[in-house]
């Protein structure tokens, strides 16, 4: 006997409300921290029916608003597939009563007027992957064919030659132990190009000494003091800019709690997963956490079971003592990074300890950025839903 479809529960926090549909197949950086997969160039297998169909069954889960996200590899190289697709979620989600938001996640080297004019029209959002200046950006994103163009300056070029109309672009900044330094000087660097969303993320493959972990410990506090000091000057509140987790801290919902994963990851044939990071992993070795398929449907209690297992497994193998941690609904989860260093065999302590620590310095500040600025009127307006 098939297992449900989904879930009969009317409401819970682990009803998934997010699908990311991951491209894999192809890039054109190759990014040095990237965790996805990449499969052979000639990588064909995508079934528009199957992708279609992953998103009927995610919309009927409970839940009015829905989050639709396209992730790559470089998911413009699908940009014909991703306008049938996103207008077909459309009209699905209309029949059913349901708010739509469309997310296209892209490092933004090919950009056009034609992206924006269809995002504009769709208010889909934007997330581009920029991890400051030019130095910093190109060291970590090279393009794949090592022609000795620099993406940044494509990157740049694009968006100088837009009209962006109504869409506003987000940034994702990745920063690790070789660039910590220079973070508040890249985010200033972002702020001054205009962009109003900028969040920034540790390197989570990364392990981090002691006097690294010193030395982002005083990186976020003068992001804080930074932060704050825009807030209490007129003059300079034309240079806010929004970070998700501030969003999230201060309208009360959790970033990434541990017992919870609103979230459901499909490829492009049909295939649900319990989580992102099987991507890391390929094709073949993918099957082990899946949760079901377009023919079977969601395996809701599967998916539940997994992520116990993971869980479980990731509490035991790290000691971290997580359960008794006061931060732990604030953490991102750390149960991806576990599977993928579990499938590669790069077990550590000392990685484990950084990752807690350098998730306990960001979670601090930001936590202390609310605390200070919770009465300003400005602060509230600026990360209210």
């Amino acid at each position: 006997m098939k297992e449900k479809l989904i879930s009969t529960r009317k409401s819970s926090v682990d009803v998934p409300q997010v699908l990311n549909v991951f491209f894999p197949g192809k890039c054109n950086l190759q990014c040095r921290y990237c965790f996805v997969h990449k499969e052979a160039e000639n990588f064909k297998d995508v079934d528009e029916q199957a992708i279609k169909r992953e998103i009927e069954i995610f919309l009927d889960y409970p839940g009015k608003k829905k989050v639709l996200s396209f992730n790559g590899g470089e998911p413009l190289l699908e940009w014909q597939l991703i306008k049938r697709i996103y207008a077909y979620a459309q009209k699905q989600a209309q029949k059913r009563g349901l708010f739509l938001e469309g997310v296209v996640v892209t490092n933004g080297t090919l950009l056009k007027q034609v992206h924006v004019d269809f995002f504009s029209k769709n208010k889909i959002s934007v997330r581009l992957s920029i991890d400051g200046d030019k130095k910093t950006h190109d060291e970590a994103r090279p393009f794949k064919a090592k022609n000795g163009k620099s993406s940044f300056e494509a990157i740049m070029k694009n968006l100088d030659q837009l009209t962006p109309q109504t869409l506003e672009f987000s940034v994702s900044l990745v920063f690790g132990p070789a660039t910590v330094s220079e973070l508040l000087n890249n985010l200033k660097f972002l702020q001054q190009k205009g962009f109003k969303y900028i969040d920034f993320y540790p390197e989570i493959y990364a392990t981090w000494s002691k006097e690294e972990i010193k030395k982002f410990e005083k990186v976020a506090a003068e992001i804080g003091k930074y932060y704050v000091s825009l807030f209490h000057n007129k003059d300079e509140q034309k240079k806010l800019f929004r970070i998700s987790m501030l969003d999230m801290i201060l309208n009360g919902t959790n970033v990434g709690k541990q017992e919870v994963c609103g979230k459901i990851q499909v490829d492009t044939l049909g295939n649900f997963f319990v989580c992102d990071k099987v991507f890391s992993l390929p094709k073949k070795r993918r099957a082990a956490y899946s949760i079901g398929n377009v023919e079977t449907g969601v395996a809701d209690k599967k998916r539940q079971a997994l992520l116990s297992v993971l869980r479980k497994e990731f509490l035991v193998e790290t000691k971290l003592g997580c359960e008794g941690c006061n931060l732990r609904k604030y953490c991102f989860c750390p149960v991806g990074q576990y599977l993928y260093r579990k499938n590669l065999k790069m077990e550590s302590p000392l990685f484990w300890k950084s990752f807690c620590a350098v998730s306990s310095i960001l979670i601090k500040m930001n936590l202390d950025i609310v605390k200070k600025l919770q009465y300003s009127d400005s602060f509230i307006d600026l990360n209210r839903f």
